[in-house]
């Protein structure tokens, strides 16, 4: 067996516990992780086609980076804790950063389209 794959069968109890014990919310936290792995994956992958221009992806990246930071922010305000806007802001946060990485590694695969 690898080792890799022992550290990680040692390491997935551990994670499944410390997922119990802080009450993850499972049906809100994971359609947010596949929400942000789609949105990580899906830039670089229109980037790969040529569908937009470098300086518009570090554009957003930079924007979603600024609006992701602004809501995370807010959304620990005292007021907003608990509540339906604090929830709202914290998903905004999760998929503005989701933006912001995809974006920064749709420069890295950034085809420039073909002209004719």
């Amino acid at each position: 067996m690898p080792f890799q794959a022992m550290i990680a069968r040692r390491q997935l109890p551990a994670f499944a516990a410390l997922l119990i014990t802080h009450r993850v919310r499972l049906q809100v936290a994971l359609p947010l992780i596949v929400a942000c792995v789609l949105v990580i994956a899906f830039i670089p992958w229109f980037a790969s086609r040529g569908k937009f221009h470098i300086p518009g992806y570090g554009g957003i990246a930079i924007l979603g980076f600024a609006c992701g930071m602004l809501f995370g922010h807010l959304s620990g305000a005292r007021s907003i804790v608990g509540t339906v806007a604090g929830f709202s802001l914290a998903v905004m946060f999760f998929l503005l950063m989701a933006t912001a990485v995809g974006c920064l590694l749709a420069l890295f695969f950034y085809r420039f389209p073909l002209e004719d």
